[in-house]
């Protein structure tokens, strides 16, 4: 006997097992399967029992709710309370008037021996007569029965009379004239709310009408209703005092409230107690009933069935057991020669064997430990072998990982580093600083969104970001991760490599700027031919505006020769001779005042003169000076649109709208193409929203097309003069709202000379040019669909040669937030 191996341990124990789980399992399966069913059976027809009991409770209460309120409302139209009424409203000191209606009110209350009171109140809200004389008086304008009740019949909740401390309820109805419709008041009947316990526990009812011996059957049987603030409004059988005081948070109560639907299973109830319950909901006066059981109660029939399977499994398990001894004997001693084997070659003896006479299972399983043996000697040896060449190869990655051009880090499935490779030290860090630290830590500006994007996108990612090193340096960072799983799929790290693009960043603005001034140098001829017509009319302008101010400048000097102020002197002197009596000649005196009324004749002549020359010049000099104004002003835009546009800038995105940005680059170029024979054609849709984009960039994707647009248009017409065919070149740019899509198409066609097939796929590859003059760059449309892409967008081209070209160009509606 090998030491420690006996009939009880290792696979002695587990045969041993195994017999008497085989033998006893469909013992249990049948036993569990007979308790589950008839405690399902028991559960359903209790279920079935309370849904029964609930509905029957249900349609009383419902009774009741249509006798108040038919009652309330059979009052109110009754003749005499309205006469009575109409009577106190106009006088309502009139006791004899009061006396008969309260006496009628007496008796209309005692026609139902579960009414409290009925009451009259009057438009005002105050209680003018009742069947109980205390309540005459009082003010009730801000009770919800008289709110409420003007309009309609109302059920006023169960609540707690503050005069009487009764529990009730109340039914109201309007009082309305028949004639004129005019409103008189509101009938009250105040209803005795222990009816509803009378209902719900089963006191004062016959059996053939409502079931009421069984509503508490048993000893935990009970029936309550719950109101829309989750509060008892019936007595319960577990707890005192509990009308308005006990709160009933339980399931059924929430899901009837949430759903409006029935409800019927096992739940635990206000007490913590699991029960078999149903629900009912009395919409009307949103309240709940419930019909419970304790589960404990309703279980105990299968309760004592599963005591008696208990015993009868015991029974057989006992029985069980001695069979499976022995038949476990005859299978262990085979298996305790393979164990002594096996501890030989685990000690390192590969050339034991064992002898086998046996013919059966076991000895197949003894061959196959003789044959195990003999490969595991062989694969030890090839493992030894594999050892050593595994150990080169992780020498030789690791050497790649240490002296790799770029900078390697491995993530686990939170974010944070798990390994980086030496490359870390060009940005001043060491690897094990950054070991446990969060990749956030390394991004500018902590760019949260970013993060999200490399640990839970679906498969790998290539995102270009900003990071910043130990001396606070913001980098260019192209990061490229990809998700490692294990077999079960679950993620287990994320792979990374960044490579710092910093300086190709700036070589790329410089590139876009390039593209830019070769832009500039096709609008510049335009725009100067353009700026020679104003320039012409603000040097005319400017020419006779000098001329009108010379012709007024001399009127103004010819008027200043005139003897004015000498002759007003000699009218003065003639003046003062007269006071004085100094004139003695009468005909000398006639003569100087001649003299002076011929000089201010004259005078006044030339003043008028003047006059009409300065009306007359006054409205062509002010036409002329706002001419120039003007003309100067339109060469201003057009040089600051120039500047503007040859500016560089840095990207940034904001809020704009691409109608307003086409049309102001057509407002630029337009007239340059129509002196080339070509007619713009605008096509915007006014529902076009603004979009988060750098539109500086985007400008100049509409520029660079445009251009190209021209320059195909051009080559078509004079094709088309050589030909001798008229053509009349036509450039299209519209907009269109793709809301389905949430985004944003600009489209831009020419009937120029289109593009052959062959080229079609090239045109977006850098340096690549169809024009045959010299002056494409071959940078235009490649850099252009690098624009769109940053702007998370698409553009594609259409075309046929001799048809001419459409561009689509596809933005997204909400783009980028801006930095």
């Amino acid at each position: 006997m090998i030491k420690g191996v006996t009939l009880f341990s290792g696979i002695g124990r587990k045969l041993f097992c195994w017999f008497l789980l085989l033998s006893i399992f469909p013992i249990i399966v049948v036993a569990t399967l007979t308790y589950r069913y008839g405690k399902e059976t028991i559960k359903n027809e209790l279920l079935k029992e309370e849904a029964f009991i609930a509905e029957g409770i249900k349609n009383h209460i419902l009774t009741i709710l249509d006798a108040g309120e038919y009652s309330a409302q059979f009052f109110a139209s009754d003749e005499f309370i309205r006469m009575h009424l109409e009577m106190l409203n106009h006088n309502p000191d009139n006791k004899n008037v009061v006396k008969k209606f309260n006496d009628y009110l007496v008796y209309k209350t005692n026609l139902n021996k579960d009414f409290y009171e009925t009451f009259v109140l009057n438009p005002s809200g105050i209680v003018v007569a009742s069947s109980d004389e205390n309540s005459i008086g009082k003010k009730e304008c801000d009770v919800d029965y008289f709110i409420y009740g003007k309009n309609g019949p109302y059920i006023k909740d169960i609540y707690i009379d503050r005069d009487t401390g009764e529990s009730s309820m109340a039914f109201a109805s309007p009082i309305i004239r028949k004639r004129g419709r005019k409103f008189l008041g509101v009938l009250v009947i105040r209803y005795n709310a222990t009816k509803l316990n009378e209902i719900t526990t089963g006191k004062k009812l016959l059996i053939k009408d409502y079931g009421g011996t069984f509503l508490r059957r048993g000893e935990t049987s009970e029936a309550y209703i719950i109101n829309k603030n989750y509060l008892m409004i019936t007595e319960s059988r577990f707890k005192t005092n509990a009308i308005l005081t006990q709160s009933v948070p339980s399931e059924p109560v929430t899901a009837v409230f949430l759903n409006g639907h029935e409800f019927v299973g096992v739940y635990k109830d206000y007490r913590g107690v699991s029960v078999i319950g149903a629900a009912r909901y009395l919409k009307r006066m949103e309240w709940v009933l419930l019909v419970e059981t304790d589960a404990s109660e309703a279980y105990y029939p299968i309760y004592r069935l599963k005591y008696r399977a208990i015993t009868m499994v015991g029974i057989c398990i006992i029985g069980v057991i001695f069979v499976s001894l022995f038949v476990s004997r005859g299978i262990i001693n085979p298996i305790l020669m393979l164990v002594r084997g096996m501890k030989r070659v685990a000690a390192g003896d590969l050339d034991f064997r064992i002898k086998n006479n046996l013919k059966d299972e076991l000895g197949e399983l003894t061959d196959s430990f003789n044959k195990m043996t003999y490969y595991i000697k062989d694969s030890s040896e090839k493992i030894l072998n594999l050892k050593e060449s595994l150990e080169e190869k992780k020498e030789y990655l690791e050497g790649i990982l240490t002296f790799a051009n770029e900078l390697i880090f491995m993530l686990d499935a939170q974010g944070n580093f798990t390994f980086i490779n030496p490359k870390i030290k060009d940005w001043g860090y060491e690897e094990d600083e950054l070991i446990g630290r969060h990749l956030i830590s390394l991004l500018f500006n902590k760019q949260q969104m970013q993060v999200n994007q490399i640990l839970h996108a679906g498969s790998s990612r290539r995102v270009k970001v900003e990071a910043v090193d130990k001396q606070n340096n913001v980098r260019n960072v192209l990061l490229s991760t990809s998700r490692i799983k294990n077999k079960e799929g679950q993620l287990i790290g994320i792979l990374g490599v960044a490579s710092d693009i910093t300086e190709l960043r700036s070589l790329e603005h410089k590139l876009v700027q390039s593209d830019r001034l070769a832009s500039i140098g096709q609008l510049v001829a335009g725009i100067a031919h353009e700026l020679n017509n104003p320039i012409g009319v603000i040097y005319l302008y400017s020419t006779e505006s000098l001329r009108l101010f010379e012709r007024i400048t001399n009127t103004f000097k010819e008027s200043n020769t005139l003897s004015i102020i000498e002759d007003t002197q000699r009218l003065i002197k003639v003046l003062s001779a007269i006071d004085c009596g100094s004139f003695v000649n009468k005909e000398l005196f006639e003569q100087e005042l001649s003299s002076i009324i011929e000089n201010l004749k004259n005078n006044s002549r030339r003043f008028e003169e003047t006059y009409n020359v300065i009306s007359k010049n006054r409205f062509h000099l002010h036409e002329y000076l706002e001419g120039s104004a003007k003309e100067s002003i339109r060469c201003k835009e057009l040089i600051g649109g120039l500047l503007d546009f040859s500016r560089q800038k840095e990207p940034r995105m904001s809020w704009s709208n691409v109608n307003k940005l086409i049309d102001n680059i057509l407002n630029i170029v337009e007239k340059q193409y129509r002196k080339e024979k070509i007619d713009v054609v605008r096509n915007f849709d006014p529902r076009i929203p603004d979009t988060m984009m750098d539109s500086s960039q985007v400008e100049q994707v509409i520029i660079n097309i445009a251009n190209n647009a021209v320059f195909a248009i051009k080559e078509s017409l004079k094709e088309a003069l050589r030909e001798d065919v008229r053509k009349k070149g036509i450039l299209t740019i519209g907009t269109h709202f793709h809301a389905d899509k949430e985004s944003i198409e600009i489209c831009i066609k020419d009937n120029g000379m289109g593009i052959n097939k062959h080229d079609l796929g090239k045109i977006f590859d850098p340096f690549f040019t169809a024009r045959k003059d010299g002056k494409g760059t071959g940078l235009g449309l490649s850099i252009s669909y690098g624009i769109v892409k940053m702007h998370d967008g698409s553009i594609e081209a259409e075309s046929m040669a001799g048809k001419g070209t459409t561009f689509r160009i596809f933005l997204p509606v909400k783009g980028k937030k801006p930095k």
